[in-house]
């Protein structure tokens, strides 16, 4: 509402290169070494009853002290200090696994007790570490694991084999002994001669399989987590630079309160640049940033108190009770290792000097001086605050060692412009990473050099490039007007002089209620007046009457959603629409009371329009062009609610009509702290399922929109088995909207890489049943007789992807809608879209994943691409392309405000919605 932005969208567009016929993306080419292989070994953890042990921390206890520790199998072995610490380095915990760049000493005959107890009597000579709770470890089995099959070059093998006849041996360039990798054979030999090592050779592969794709990339990316953790530190998924911290500041050079670091993404994958070309491992290399603030929570606390000083703040019971109104249950970041944690209370009588840690006795002050080697700058100043630690228990941090999480509206707003990097800044990123990772690159934490060359994957001093095909802009027509090509990128000066010739007569009049913030009382018909203009200006079906059927006028919160619910109480007439003029409160950017009062108008299917003053102030209208541009959306935005199709996209003549346009996304509320039940939870998350249907190619055969929505309540970060939802609400919208298809496209958000098969073969039989059943007119869920099958495509959509394109010099981006086809994953036909950015930003593209596809839309798969390019210009509340088809972003913004709904959208009346664009 309101003009409000939201994920999935484009940009106005900055500088990129012109027509690009090849790009250069954010992929390093990598390879493993002939000789590669690693290891997996099965452990069981038991308690002393037998049972298994679901901590994690507590079986990594028991894995460190049975591998590691002074009397562990490494210990037993004669590994010196400086050799376990080198061989360490290649032993990676997964849990119920772990996995070994090597063989591990001492594990060939399995299985073998790590860890024993005293019950059981394992371990009584003092072979084997005790536990003294009776916790044990076992490693059961060890799978032995070449590269996939795929990646095995059939020549180099048989090179291999031949060699082995002759009497000699493949050998790699590292060491076997330890994890060290180096550039020439010279180095390699002296190396194991001073320490008495050997080289990796060639063994006897009897016992080795080729591994999975999913378990080498497993082993690839749990090693390249410990190449980046030796070189930076870990905040969540990246890595940051602590060098390159900076203070972001406002275009007059004021400081934001909050500081910028650059952060590496990097996660290895397989692709292939054609679909039938081999099988590459490759590196994708992304930047990001992370931002904190500069202040601590001590800081706010000060400020509350209205001290001058840090080091002796009193506290009033009101400034007391108001902070812990303010922040209990608020996430906060450790300020030393960039770790999240709940609030759960505020300390006011404890400082870090007056508070002991339990079973150390020492205070937190010291604990810090001494653990954490961190001086405090405050220990004398409370509160303490209590967050909530592993396993739902209590620990107590400093106030001045974190700081609050949420960043204030105004920053939220400037994060695009001062969290965001150039196209040249990225390449620059990508250039650096290859330096951190290549072999001997430089000096590195702990024995050896690169741990990647040292376990086998080395990477190549090449980044892939790619073929680029510019898609043109698709025809848009505005009340039969044409949108001109050099308005590609943004069309809403054209739009606004659309006239779709609607007498009066045949035109419905809205009944408008006009609820506004009291604040606003004295201007709120004057900004009427002026939406209705806007409104009724476009001459489309739907209008506004001269004066509002009611006004409402409202306060903050309670007093908001209080006055609206109280004059919906009465009897109505039809055709209600609510326009809402909201106005938040101070250091909010949305109104609390916005999805109190769409679940209200929701049961009850009446359409309702937002508009927020907090984003800018009509009332007072400092900047008239920029309030008509808001207000113009606004009004596009009330037609498209009406159902009024705004403009036309034509689409590919290939897909046959009439067609079904199917978007899938599910929402995932963030987890907030229970107070009641101690622990962080997350609400349900919620699905949402689009059905568009496009009756003809022909304009004025689609004079309206016809879509039908469904949402569904889902079990907290469930996003699989959506099979029997889209299968409802296929079936409702094709007997709704009277139809019967002749082709049906689906767009899936929410699906990884790893999921896709599973998500594809329990959903698409769901969606053909549901077009079956409509031929062969059964009712809805039950099975179809028809035998005719309609033509359908099943696409995963994945928008939040770390691959960049750009310019085969890295300085500047690719346009909009540049496609690539030359990068497919190891399994489906791909292909890639670009998106829009800004200027000070790198345009970004979405993934389009193709997991069926039936021969009635054609022989090539470009008719696809072409037209979800065409729909991503079909968005109706933004006149210009964004980065993802319509019906997918649309089922995005209703999962959105679904799952913000007290019942999750439950209450939602789907079939009063029909053919209503009600969500954006």
């Amino acid at each position: 509402d309101g003009g409000a932005r939201s994920g999935g969208r484009g940009g106005r567009g900055g500088a990129s290169v012109p027509n690009p016929t090849e790009a250069l993306s954010n992929l390093i080419l990598a390879d493993v070494t002939p000789n590669f292989r690693f290891y997996q070994y099965g452990l069981d953890s038991q308690n002393k009853n037998g049972g298994l042990i679901d901590s994690r921390r507590r079986r990594m206890e028991l894995f460190n002290k049975g591998m590691f520790g002074t009397e562990g199998l490494l210990a037993r072995e004669k590994m010196t200090a400086k050799e376990m610490e080198s061989f360490r380095r290649g032993i990676f915990f997964e849990g119920s696994f772990c996995f070994s760049a090597q063989r591990i000493p001492g594990l060939q005959i399995l299985p073998y007790v790590l860890v024993g107890d005293k019950q059981s009597g394992q371990g009584e000579a003092g072979e084997i570490p005790i536990s003294d709770n009776g916790d044990s470890m076992i490693a059961t089995n060890v799978n032995n694991f070449l590269p996939p099959t795929e990646m095995q070059n059939a020549q180099t093998a048989q090179t291999v084999k031949k060699t082995l006849k002759a009497g000699n041996l493949s050998m790699d360039r590292r060491c076997s002994s330890c994890t060290t990798a180096f550039k020439d054979v010279t180095d390699l030999m002296s190396h194991c001669k001073i320490q008495g090592h050997m080289p990796v050779y060639e063994q006897d592969v009897v016992e080795e399989v080729p591994a999975t794709n999913e378990s080498f990339l497993s082993f690839c990316n749990v090693a390249l987590q410990r190449a980046m953790g030796e070189r930076m530190p870990r905040w969540g998924r990246d890595y940051i630079d602590p060098k390159s911290q900076k203070e972001a500041t406002d275009k007059q050079g004021r400081s934001l309160g909050v500081n910028i670091y650059r952060a590496f993404s990097c996660e290895f994958g397989l692709a292939r640049k054609a679909f039938t070309g081999p099988l590459s491992l490759c590196l994708t290399v992304d930047l990001r940033a992370k931002v904190i603030r500069t202040k601590s929570l001590l800081h706010n606390l000060a400020e509350m108190a209205n001290a001058n000083t840090l080091s002796q703040v009193k506290y009033s019971a009101q400034v007391i009770n108001k902070a812990k109104r303010s922040w209990k249950g608020e996430i906060v970041i450790c300020k030393y290792d960039k770790r999240c944690y709940s609030i759960v209370d505020l300390i006011f009588d404890k400082s870090p000097t007056t508070m002991p840690v339990p079973d150390l006795g020492m205070s937190h002050a010291d604990y810090f001086t001494q653990k954490k080697k961190i001086k405090l700058e405050y220990p004398n100043a409370p509160p303490m605050v209590a967050v909530l630690g592993r396993n739902n228990s209590t620990i107590y941090l400093p106030p001045e060692m974190v700081c609050i999480n949420e960043l204030d509206p105004f920053v939220k707003m400037q994060l695009p412009l001062i969290a965001s990097y150039r196209p040249h800044e990225r390449n620059e990123a990508i250039e650096e990473m290859k330096r951190y990772l290549v072999p001997r690159a430089q000096k590195t934490k702990g024995v050896g050099g690169g741990l990647l060359p040292a376990v086998g994957i080395v990477l190549k001093d090449e980044r892939l490039k790619v073929k680029v095909d510019c898609l043109p802009m698709p025809v848009i027509k505005a009340a039969g007007v044409l949108i001109p090509s050099d308005r590609g990128a943004m069309w809403a000066p054209n739009i606004a002089k659309a006239n779709y010739r609607v007498s009066p007569g045949k035109a419905i009049n809205l009944n408008v209620i006009l609820v506004f913030h009291k604040d606003i009382s004295r201007s709120s018909l004057k900004l009427y007046n002026r939406v209705r203009d806007l409104v009724n200006g476009f001459n489309a079906t739907y209008r506004f009457p001269d004066k509002p059927y009611a006004q409402v006028a409202a306060g903050d919160d309670r007093l908001h959603w209080g006055a609206v619910e109280k004059h919906f109480s009465g009897k109505l007439p039809p055709n209600i629409f609510v326009l809402d003029f909201s106005k938040p409160r101070q250091r909010t950017g949305s109104d609390p009371a916005y999805a109190v009062i769409k679940h209200m108008l929701a049961k009850s299917g009446y359409l309702s329009q937002f508009v927020n003053f907090k984003n800018y102030d009509h009332d007072r209208n400092f900047d008239e062009r920029k309030s008509f541009t808001i207000m113009q959306g606004v009004a596009r935005q009330i037609l498209s609610k009406c159902g009024v199709r705004v403009w036309w996209v034509n689409l590919p003549k290939s897909v046959p009509m009439p067609a079904v346009f199917v978007g899938v996304d599910v929402f995932h509320a963030p987890r907030k702290y229970d107070e009641k039940r101690g622990k962080r939870l997350a609400k349900e998350s919620v699905a949402a399922v689009i059905v568009q249907v496009i009756r003809s190619h022909e304009e004025k055969h689609n004079s309206k929109v016809e879509i039908y929505s469904l949402t569904e309540r889902r079990k907290a970060g469930k996003e699989m088995e959506l099979g029997d939802l889209m299968n409802r609400a296929v079936s409702n919208a094709l007997d709704i909207l009277k139809v019967n298809p002749m082709s049906c496209v689906v767009w899936r958000d929410g699906v990884g890489d790893a999921a896709i098969k599973n998500v594809a073969k329990q959903e698409i039989p769901e969606v053909r049943n549901a077009l079956a059943r409509r031929l062969s007119q059964a009712p809805v869920g039950g099975a179809a007789v028809n035998k005719k099958q309609i033509p359908l495509s099943y696409i995963v959509v994945q928008k939040r992807i770390s691959t960049k394109f750009l310019s085969l010099d890295g300085k500047q981006g690719l346009p909009c809608g540049a496609l690539i086809t030359g990068l497919q994953g190891p399994q489906h036909s791909t292909f890639y879209i670009n998106g829009n950015a800004p200027s000070y930003s790198t345009p970004k593209p979405a993934r389009f994943v193709i997991t069926d596809m039936d021969a009635g839309f054609g022989k090539s798969k470009k008719v696809l691409s072409d037209l979800s390019w065409a729909l991503c210009h079909d968005y109706p509340n933004w006149t210009g392309p964004i980065k993802l088809p319509s019906p997918v972003q649309m089922a995005h913004k209703l999962a959105e405000l679904a799952g913000c709904l007290e019942d999750g959208g439950d209450s939602i009346d789907d079939k009063a919605y029909a053919n209503k664009i009600y969500f954006l």
